[in-house]
């Protein structure tokens, strides 16, 4: 289903963030969440929770899915700002330096794929986090990279 994305800060996930849990699971569920109208949830079979991966021009990510709070806006997405959100915002700024977190075009799918920690879309995408422990520390250890 094609959709048009919109970030912005949700009061749950600027929660986590000052209460410095970024890594853990409880921004996870907060922050790696898109918000769909409910009839465009039921055209895709989608209950609150099931995940789904969005593509855009710029990237992919599997994220939780979950109905709005400001429905009805069919066709328009809603994703808190963060991690899993800026894996699919343009990077460009148009000399703002700012990207465009507002008007994305996009395509969502449901999925069965893990919805990642930040840790382990960080180590995915950007390959930063040492992921050889299992346990998601608060202080996570930064792998620099040998170019």
């Amino acid at each position: 289903m094609k959709v048009m994305v919109n970030t912005g800060t949700s009061v749950i996930q600027a929660f986590y963030e000052k209460k410095g849990s970024t890594l853990k699971d409880e921004y996870r569920q907060s922050a790696a969440v898109a918000f769909m109208d409910l009839k465009d949830m039921q055209k895709l079979s989608l209950k609150s929770r099931d995940k789904i991966k969005i593509k855009s021009e710029w990237g992919e990510v599997v994220l939780y899915v979950d109905i709005s709070y400001d429905a009805p806006h069919e066709g328009m997405v809603f994703i808190p700002r963060g991690p899993w959100a800026n894996i699919i915002i343009s990077p460009e700024t148009y000399c703002c330096n700012v990207p465009t977190y507002k008007g994305i075009p996009a395509e969502i799918f449901k999925t069965d794929e893990d919805v990642l920690l930040v840790s382990q879309l960080m180590n995915k995408v950007y390959n930063k986090y040492n992921l050889d422990d299992d346990k998601l520390t608060d202080k996570p250890v930064y792998k620099k990279r040998m170019i």
